[in-house]
């Protein structure tokens, strides 16, 4: 079987969010998913990559060490503190020969850089660690925002805006060292309830 796209991916972590945040409305009587757990993200991401055609195989809560022994990734001296291998990353998307292909890592309602940056760092220290050997080829930092309409910006402009702000402030920082590529949804605009959307950087090494 083949492997499955990184077109294919970021479209099911895309349409992932987008229908954890229609059944949290209905299931909820109306509310938006930014105001649910950031889990019912990660959960709703996990079965859109699990219903991909093609080989593969998706964990959640993933140990850090562990996930970069499966990788081959594991070498002599200190790990990258930025790493954060003590802990466990939100989702691990494996290939189907049972070696991890991508760490992802997910946000809801994400505010300024000092919030979520620290997932960006996370990414690129894992995807530094013994680069040739490791079997993870790529990172992904997915996330949900939702806007409220204001006196001078729309609530479908202010979340294009986010979108644009998080990927220029991710390419200005690491874009020497590694490729940054944006993928977001429609703009769901809700009219007076204000508007919502998706969106999923990949980020892969030069």
């Amino acid at each position: 079987m083949a492997a499955v796209s990184t077109e294919t991916i970021s479209g099911a972590i895309i349409s992932g969010i987008e229908k954890a945040h229609k059944d949290y409305r209905q299931m909820s009587g109306g509310y938006w998913v930014w105001t649910a757990a950031e889990y019912m993200l990660t959960t709703y991401i996990a079965k859109a990559l699990s219903d991909m055609p093609g080989a593969k195989f998706v964990t959640l809560e993933s140990n850090g060490l562990s996930s970069m022994d499966h990788a081959g990734a594991i070498a002599p001296g200190p790990k990258p503190v930025k790493a954060r291998l003590s802990g466990r990353f939100d989702l691990l998307l494996w290939w189907g020969k049972a070696q991890p292909r991508a760490v992802i890592e997910v946000k809801n309602q994400p505010g300024g850089p000092s919030g979520w940056y620290h997932d960006i760092e996370r990414i690129t220290s894992v995807l530094s660690i013994n680069r040739d050997a490791s079997s993870i080829k790529f990172g992904v930092f997915a996330y949900y925002y939702s806007a409220a309409d204001g006196e001078l910006l729309s609530g479908a402009q202010k979340v294009l805006n986010k979108f644009e702000r998080v990927e220029t402030y991710v390419s200005e920082n690491i874009s020497d060292r590694y490729r940054v590529e944006q993928i977001i949804s429609d703009i769901h605009d809700e009219g007076s309830e204000g508007a919502w959307g998706a969106a999923c950087l990949i980020i892969r090494p030069c």
